[in-house]
């Protein structure tokens, strides 16, 4: 092959190889990168009309005002709240089995519901009541900021059947205890059971 011919060859394969290289193939790319910011948690506190002196010295059949409420202290969140009542029990063994029995009642006020039945605890001598913020059908959301628009209920009433041998078989600390729970309200059910068995 000549030198002419050989630089023609040449000259024609620069040429493909420079179109090859300069043809583009239609593509795309893309990314979404979506934001998800945590809602503020829950947080709650118990508020409640009680005076401490109205507890000392009571005789049975005593009712002393009592008025827990719960508030959802929450910025943003709004709360499905429980109100949990540890009552201490004195017993009786005048029968065959021992009896174990509140040593205070009180009536629950309208907008709270009971969740399951009363525990007795034997070795602390307690009963334990867990009320649910709603209806046995569906819970009532506790806005953010809010408080319960009732209390659990108003007040407490000593046994007026107590007899001084009875409160002898009481624990030392005769206290109610009041603890109140606070859950977010998507994602847990509605209805007082279903809640509460996400909270415990």
């Amino acid at each position: 092959m000549n030198k002419k011919k050989t630089l023609a060859v040449a000259i024609i394969l620069a040429l493909i190889l420079l179109i090859g290289g300069a043809i583009a193939y239609f593509t795309d790319t893309d990314s979404a990168t979506n934001e998800f910011t945590l809602a503020d948690e829950v947080e709650i506190s118990l508020s409640e009309v009680w005076d401490p002196d109205d507890g000392d010295g009571i005789h049975p059949g005593a009712v002393v005002t009592k008025a827990p409420s719960i508030v959802n202290d929450s910025t943003t969140t709004p709360a499905y709240v429980f109100a949990e009542i540890i009552v201490p029990c004195y017993d009786s063994d005048d029968t065959a089995a021992i009896v174990y029995t509140p040593l205070f009642t009180f009536t629950t006020n309208a907008g709270w519901t009971q969740v399951g039945s009363p525990a007795l605890d034997t070795t602390n001598k307690t009963m334990t009541y867990v009320y649910a913020y709603g209806t046995e059908s569906a819970m009532t959301s506790l806005a953010a900021g809010a408080t319960t628009t009732t209390a659990v209920f108003s007040s407490v009433t000593l046994d007026p059947d107590l007899t001084v041998e009875q409160a002898e078989t009481a624990p030392s600390a005769t206290d109610i205890v009041v603890n109140a729970y606070g859950i977010q309200t998507d994602n847990v059910g509605t209805t007082p059971s279903a809640v509460w068995a996400n909270v415990k």
